[in-house]
């Protein structure tokens, strides 16, 4: 039962994503991997990809699945959909996670509480201070 509950979640996750990033403009794409001109956004879509960003003050986006990204610097919001991703980052103030099994593993936050903001909707989603 928890396989097909997972398995709609993610079909359904995949479906609206999809929409949402084909409106999105994108400037440079190797693979399922993107990241705008200005270097305030990293996209990541596939799987299984083990990818190393540096990012200041922007938005990273993960789907897929079995992903691994690590990024130096901050983040004002990560948004993962998927399934068995894992992000870290050092510092991140808002995390939304949709789907199964993603993590993100943070070291600090910039809100007042040193947490940042979590949004979670699916099963076995996580945020871990390292």
């Amino acid at each position: 039962m928890k396989n097909i509950k997972t398995a709609g979640i993610l079909a359904f996750l995949l479906l609206g994503t999809g929409t949402a990033f084909s409106q999105s403009r994108k400037t440079e794409s190797t693979k399922g991997i993107e990241k705008t001109d200005n270097d305030k956004i990293v996209q990541v879509e596939g799987i299984d990809h083990k990818l190393n960003y540096t990012l200041n003050g922007g938005n990273a986006e993960v789907q897929g699945g079995g992903n691994t990204v690590t990024i130096k610097g901050s983040a004002k919001r990560i948004a993962v959909s998927g399934t068995g991703n894992k992000v870290y980052i050092d510092k991140v103030d808002k995390v939304t996670l949709e789907g199964a099994d993603n993590t993100v593993y943070y070291k600090t936050s910039g809100t007042k509480s040193g947490r940042p903001d979590i949004s979670s909707t699916g099963v076995g989603n996580k945020v871990v201070k390292q």
